[in-house]
């Protein structure tokens, strides 16, 4: 019953984040009502096996958005895109390190909290290497909101500065024709399906975040060879309030005390990533043929499509800048959870 119940609070928390245009809102609005629950009743439960189909649907949802175009596309960006895959990683454990030193965190809550990946990604890995999932999905909303309401900002005037008025064409998003073709139940029950199958091989493997990453892998590689992975946008609405209600059920009274311990932090995180953001920018800039726009979005560490549109209004190209968010995302979420666990063995 308890089971049922915490559901129903993540959907109807999900609907209200939606409704309210809160970044991540489906997320957001159903880690919130399903956390209030658990902190005023204890009444959030949800099984173990949950937490593995979250990681499991989640990473087919993101394998479904990796097409033959992205693969042919990483013979022009590849470099670009491993440098800034790497120089990320570097900060990522600075800020990291920053924020062990300064806070009662232990060292995997706080490179979780600074990782450049996706917010519900890291926070559900995290949650499965046993870090503390409250902080990490403060900090990672944290990192969403400055770097869609803050960074772009920031850009539009450097750009501006360095290549002039006329930064600002109208930037074209490139659609795939086919893609309403795609768009079958039959499409989205075989993506479910290799997902559930990769899922599965990646949880008994033994693999830090196999279920997830697998299920990526999986669904990506069927997506590149047939072209026919799809999840719709209701359904990844559905994801987030899943993998809501999961870190909203762990959230207890001592949490939320701990996480106002953190508000000096705050201005050290949306620092941090605005400088990672420039400094890794301009170097990107420097050392290949990307206009400022493009070389400056490319490395913003924020969500593929987010900095995709808004990089499409400021004169970037759109689809470089699209493929390496892309890589990234799926760097991160395949590498990052092994890291930090060999990392996290140095600071026992």
């Amino acid at each position: 019953m308890n089971f049922l119940i915490t559901l129903l609070i993540a959907f109807i928390g999900g609907k209200l984040g939606l409704k309210l245009k809160i970044p991540a809102g489906a997320m957001i609005g159903a880690l919130v009502l399903v956390a209030i629950l658990n902190i005023t009743t204890s009444m959030a439960h949800l099984p173990q096996e949950y937490k593995v189909l979250t990681q499991i649907v989640t990473g087919a949802f993101i394998g479904a958005r990796i097409n033959k175009s992205d693969i042919l596309g990483l013979k022009e960006v590849i470099k670009p895109a491993i440098l800034i895959v790497s120089c990320m990683a570097v900060m990522n454990f600075i800020l990291g390190y920053i924020l062990y030193k300064n806070s009662d965190m232990d060292i995997a809550t706080a490179l979780f909290s600074t990782a450049p990946g996706g917010m519900m990604d890291m926070t559900l890995i995290a949650h499965e290497l046993k870090a503390d999932s409250a902080k990490v999905v403060m900090f990672q909303l944290i990192r969403l909101v400055s770097v869609i309401g803050l960074i772009p900002l920031i850009l539009k005037s450097l750009i501006r500065f360095k290549e002039g008025e006329n930064f600002l064409q109208e930037g074209k998003i490139i659609k795939d024709k086919k893609e309403n073709n795609k768009k079958t139940l039959e499409n989205t029950t075989l993506t479910l399906i290799i997902g559930f199958i990769s899922g599965w091989l990646g949880m008994v493997s033994g693999i830090p975040a196999g279920a997830l990453s697998f299920s990526m892998i999986g669904v990506g590689v069927f997506n590149i060879i047939l072209d026919k992975g799809y999840m719709s946008v209701g359904l990844r609405h559905i994801i987030q309030m899943l993998g809501g209600a999961l870190i909203g059920s762990k959230i207890e009274v001592s949490d939320i005390i701990g996480v106002k311990e953190m508000v000096p932090l705050v201005g050290i995180v949306i620092i941090g990533f605005t400088i990672m953001n420039l400094l890794i920018g301009t170097i990107v800039y420097k050392s290949t043929n990307f206009n400022m726009a493009t070389s400056l979005f490319s490395s913003a560490p924020g969500g593929v499509a987010d900095i995709s549109i808004i990089a499409s209004e400021m004169g970037a190209d759109t689809p470089k800048v699209a493929v390496i968010q892309l890589v990234r995302l799926v760097s991160i979420v395949s590498f990052y959870p092994i890291l930090i666990q060999i990392i996290t063995k140095f600071f026992v």
